[in-house]
């Protein structure tokens, strides 16, 4: 008898979807917009820390050196040579200058562009790992990424520092890495210093700016106390992934893209939860002479569940293809976006997780449905 009510149960729910399709049809037309809506947030939010972060993200190191108190920005720290070289002697620990500073440049034919000048060791780790040995083999030198090439820049094409009048000379690519939303641009160390602290003296190095960086880029081996090494030195070091922190901008903007994507996981379930407790109030009879039959509460319960297991997943699914769709148009274009497979998958499952937990508000009405009482007031 269990069976027999158990399988009468499922089909009321399938006669349900086919019946009543209109509705399901209409709830499930909102939950795959929100599902749009959620791919193309993610999307987005992936692009905007790609903008931000990606050239960090590329660096062949594993920690980085800043002086204390500066929230991992470059911008805020500098080191000098000494503390470099200390950090380069401790066991385990590879370390070499890097220096970044954001520049307002002019392009041939007074173009304008913002600029990250990236300073590395010509030969050193980070030179090898991202722009091999092509790095101060000519004066004034530099390598671009392929953010500023699409402004049309060529090797041998000038670019004019604003500030130090600091002419650069375009000696090769790199693929696309930005920082803070900005383009890189690789240069010597020595360049780099040059452009940075000669603004003042008309791009001529002082001689109390030889030797500074802001940072020092390391690759330190696994099991070294990092911690005990910048307390000893007087600095502080973080991962890779730590001082993506500091870039700017990228706090706020995860935090707040982070903050619509599960407003639209509470709204998904507030959805489900709306109509689904609607639907049980609308089926009261049919659930109460199911019970009236023999079928168990547990039974109805599940085969509700089941109903909006199966909602949420076809809807979920069209609305993932959909939102793909749209962001492949939109990848590559001005807008910063990045479809992640994983993040898309996960983002789908939490809505069909928030939908089943928000349809418990109407599934736990139907333990409450008495037979006699939902059957006396259906005649």
């Amino acid at each position: 008898m269990m069976d027999v009510t158990r399988k009468a149960g499922m089909f009321v729910e399938l006669r349900d979807l086919k019946f009543a399709w209109g509705r399901f049809l209409l709830m499930g037309s909102v939950i795959a917009l929100v599902t749009v809506l959620t791919v193309l947030l993610t999307g987005l939010s992936y692009g905007l820390v790609d903008s931000g972060i990606s050239g960090l993200r590329a660096m062949p190191l594993t920690d980085l050196a800043f002086q204390p108190k500066t929230s991992a920005t470059f911008s805020q720290s500098t080191l000098d040579a000494t503390t470099i070289s200390s950090l380069n002697r401790q066991p385990g620990i590879h370390a070499e200058p890097i220096g970044l500073t954001f520049f307002n440049a002019k392009l041939a034919g007074d173009a304008s562009l913002s600029i990250a000048l990236v300073g590395i060791e010509p030969g050193g780790f980070m030179a090898k790992g991202m722009v091999g040995d092509r790095l101060g083999r000519a004066p004034m030198g530099v390598i671009i990424s392929q953010g500023v090439a699409t402004h049309h820049v060529r090797v041998g094409d000038q670019i004019t520092l604003d500030r130090s009048r600091v002419q650069l000379r375009v000696v090769g690519f790199s693929p696309k890495a930005t920082y803070g939303h900005v383009d890189i641009v690789y240069a010597p160390i020595d360049l780099w210093r040059q452009a940075t602290y000669g603004q003042v003296t008309g791009g001529v190095l002082p001689r109390s700016a030889q030797g500074l960086a802001s940072a020092a880029a390391l690759q330190v081996r696994p099991g070294v106390n990092v911690n005990a090494v910048g307390s000893r030195l007087g600095v502080e070091i973080v991962t890779k992934q730590q001082a993506y922190q500091g870039s700017p901008g990228y706090v706020a903007e995860t935090a707040t893209m982070g903050l619509i994507i599960d407003f639209l996981y509470v709204i998904a379930a507030l959805i489900v939860g709306a109509f689904f407790t609607v639907w049980t109030i609308q089926r009261r009879s049919d659930i109460g002479l199911l019970k009236a039959l023999g079928a168990s509460t547990t039974s109805v319960v599940f085969g509700a569940i089941g109903q909006v297991a199966l909602v949420m997943l076809a809807t979920t699914a069209a609305g993932v293809l959909v939102g793909t769709a749209i962001g492949s148009l939109i990848s590559g274009g001005a807008v910063p976006f990045s479809l992640q497979s994983g993040a898309v998958f996960a983002a789908a499952v939490i809505l069909v997780i928030a939908g089943l937990v928000g349809s418990l508000v109407g599934v736990r009405r139907i333990a409450a449905i008495d037979p006699i009482i939902a059957l006396g007031s259906a005649s």
